[in-house]
């Protein structure tokens, strides 16, 4: 009864794989030079249709060669291959490669120590996406070179030494994040594109997403991942450029009580963030300098802090120790405050921390940018107060 059992459940588990073989199928193949990690025993690939069915395989590598038997997509797909050696947690530790799943037979070449930069063809969404990939290469490797000695505890990144090449990271990210951008604007019909801008949110304001978004082929607007980035576009809409901002009330971290409207006739800032939130700290450093450069024309941010404390007495501890640790002696509001009144987060649709919204002198929405990845806030500053 018992190996009964078992066969049956072996016959459902491989039933999605045999039924994609006896249709229509194409190969990936490929050729991984080992480096200096485990050797490649394994590949894995795996990726969900547009149905929603999800697609798993696996190959045994043999001298550094593979090769997967894949059901071919009446619509481009993305998956992602790994492998794993000897210790399965080696693999684990390298950055996946995307690759894309129409029609055309797939061919890959690369170190396996850099999977991720392997050279793929195959499809056009492969040909022009290893194209993109190679542009980039350069900066990928000088931010894996740069992240090992945080990442491995040797530079922690709150020191001096640790807030430099933070600044080196966000250059790196930066310029790749330009590069990528740029493919989106010049490949709209191309599926990559849909997944190069699903995967960078942060790197535009709400406005320019949704104008990028709408420029995609509307072959991809019914994905599962363009339904998701029109729901992020959405719950931004409440900040879209020229709306006004929503007013609320509290009670500042000095006990002075503020008004949102207290700020009519002056450009400011309001920056949604967390003292538990290491992004946000990470970028409070060039808010001072920002904040430095532009007081004296009446310039003001509004910080609007998110805490985690079981008590309102709690969070508001933690808040005020990290507005002295960070010297952010602007107006700071805490959304904990009279949350059940009014939940300043909740009303302005945030869902990601660091949120900054840059807010004209009437009282209009310039623009919204999630994280910190871009240079549009400073790009504003300036054309407002001409330097």
């Amino acid at each position: 009864m018992n190996r009964f059992w078992s066969l049956i459940i072996a016959g459902l588990i491989i039933f999605p794989a045999l039924s994609y073989a006896q249709g229509d199928s194409l190969l990936v193949s490929g050729i991984l030079k080992q480096g200096s990690a485990d050797q490649i025993q394994k590949v894995w690939f795996s990726f969900t249709d547009h149905n929603g069915q999800d697609f798993r395989a696996s190959a045994n590598v043999m001298s550094g060669s593979f090769q997967l038997t894949v059901p071919k997509q009446a619509l481009v797909v993305d998956g992602m291959l790994r492998f794993t050696g000897s210790d399965p947690m080696n693999g684990a530790m390298y950055r996946p490669l995307n690759i894309f799943i129409h029609k055309d037979d797939i061919k890959i070449t690369g170190q396996q120590d850099e999977l991720e930069l392997a050279e793929v063809s195959g499809g056009g969404e492969n040909n022009d996406y290893n194209i993109l990939r190679q542009s980039t290469a350069d900066f990928s490797r000088k931010i894996t070179a740069l992240y090992e000695p945080i990442k491995k505890g040797e530079i922690k990144s709150d020191t001096e030494e640790g807030k430099i090449l933070m600044k080196q990271l966000s250059e790196f990210h930066r310029q790749e994040g330009a590069l990528q951008k740029k493919f989106v604007l010049s490949h709209p019909h191309s599926y990559v594109s849909l997944f190069l801008l699903y995967r960078l949110k942060n790197l535009y304001t709400t406005d320019n997403y949704a104008k990028a978004f709408a420029a995609i082929d509307h072959r991809y607007h019914n994905t599962k991942m363009g339904k998701e980035i029109q729901s992020n576009i959405q719950r931004e809409i409440v900040t879209t450029k020229g709306t006004a901002a929503q007013t609320f009330a509290r009670t500042t971290a000095t006990g002075k009580p503020f008004k949102l409207d207290d700020l009519r006739g002056k450009v400011f800032l309001i920056d949604f963030w967390g003292s538990w939130c290491g992004p946000c700290r990470a970028g409070m450093p060039h808010l001072l300098e920002l904040h430095e450069k532009y007081k004296d024309k009446g310039f003001e941010i509004v910080g609007v802090a998110q805490e985690r404390g079981k008590t309102l007495d709690e969070a508001s501890a933690t808040w005020k120790k990290a507005i002295d640790e960070l010297g952010i002696h602007w107006v700071n509001v805490l959304n904990n405050e009279n949350k059940e009144q009014f939940d300043v987060v909740k009303s302005y649709g945030i869902t990601g921390f660091p949120t900054k919204i840059l807010v004209d002198a009437e009282g209009k929405v310039i623009l919204r940018i999630t994280a910190s990845a871009t240079d549009d806030i400073d790009v504003a500053l300036k054309h407002i107060y001409g330097y």
